[in-house]
């Protein structure tokens, strides 16, 4: 008699179990949809912080006014279409089935905070609270997609994607590292080591061209040099990397707005460096009370264009660019290597 009283505990019990396993496979079934976003509930506009980690890369992005700054790479502004694409390559990710969950699977998939091969990524509030904190793991063997898990969720459970998952993971993927550009035809002038090229019948001409003489590529080359100015790294001015740097060579750069640039180049061994000051010609501007409309316009363009090279100065001067070879070389010319035997 208690055996058998024994055995009908034993059988209610398991098929309480078997019950309660039926109810929660139902219930994790209806909580997942094939196709659904990863990330449906994060709103854009509320991120405030980015952290970015896999293995030895790493990018930390804070929200500074308007756009966003790569916190560990200086403070230096990022590139808000790379910042963009990168939240929306996030927002987009779409789950293809749950997989499960523990801690072993977790290690197998490799879907574990600091591993080699996980990405992982973190947004922040302006208050510093975390928003979202996921994983993405390895890919699928069939060519599928990434394994991923939300560690901040109380449902740790791993995923797998729609579509395999590419995030930028790196300060360069952010960086922007757009210095100026500025068309050619903009450019009034250029004064360098004994040239001028000057504007002439509205296109650019080297000054006092010698008998026999007719200009080389480099004048063209030289007149697009702030066409696309772009650094490979920068530093701080005061940073040891570029201590005792000489700046030898420079050009001015006269544009038709009345600024420019001042554009300077040193090496040092095999790298090649570049400051900048912008400038303006126009002097103390101000708006007469008789002044046409059009007077007006020209001089509220000036007043702003003076407060963007203002703001230029404040900003730029503050950091020493590495650049290529190519891009240096223009500011070294010379006035003979401007020419050649016509």
């Amino acid at each position: 008699m208690k055996t058998n009283h024994i055995l009908l505990i034993v059988a209610v019990a398991l098929c309480a179990l078997s019950a309660y396993s039926y109810y929660d496979s139902v219930q994790r079934a209806e909580r997942f949809e094939r196709g659904a976003k990863f990330l449906q509930n994060l709103n854009p506009d509320s991120i405030e912080e980015i952290l970015i980690k896999k293995g030895e890369d790493s990018a930390h992005l804070k929200r500074d006014g308007e756009r966003f700054v790569v916190v560990d790479a200086g403070g230096y502004p990022a590139k808000n279409e790379s910042v963009n694409r990168f939240v929306r390559d996030a927002l987009e990710l779409s789950l293809d089935q749950e997989v499960g969950s523990g801690e072993s699977l977790e290690e197998e998939l490799e879907l574990e905070s600091g591993g080699e091969n996980t990405t992982e990524v973190t947004f922040k509030d302006a208050s510093e609270k975390e928003l979202v904190h996921f994983l993405v793991g390895k890919s699928q063997d069939a060519g599928g997609g990434n394994y991923i898990r939300r560690v901040d969720a109380e449902d740790s459970s791993v995923y797998l994607t729609s579509s395999r998952v590419y995030l930028n993971t790196r300060q360069d993927d952010f960086l922007d590292k757009e210095i100026l550009d500025v068309e050619k035809d903009q450019v009034a002038a250029i004064r360098g080591n004994g040239f001028v090229i000057g504007d002439s019948d509205g296109s650019l001409k080297l000054a006092d061209l010698p008998a026999g003489k007719k200009e080389s590529s480099k004048v063209s080359q030289l007149a697009n040099l702030l066409s696309g100015l772009r650094f490979t790294k920068h530093y701080l001015a005061d940073a040891p990397e570029v201590q005792g740097l000489y700046f030898e060579s420079s050009v001015e750069i006269d544009l038709k707005d009345d600024s420019g640039y001042l554009v300077a180049a040193a090496t040092k061994g095999d790298k090649h460096y570049l400051r900048l000051q912008g400038y303006h010609n126009a002097g103390q501007l101000s708006i007469a009370v008789d002044a046409t409309e059009e007077e007006s316009k020209k001089v509220a363009d000036q007043l702003k264009r003076q407060n963007e090279i203002q703001d230029f100065n404040a900003f730029h001067g503050s950091w020493i660019y590495e650049v290529t070879e190519t891009t240096a070389e223009k500011v070294k010319v010379t006035a003979k290597d401007l020419v050649e035997d016509a």
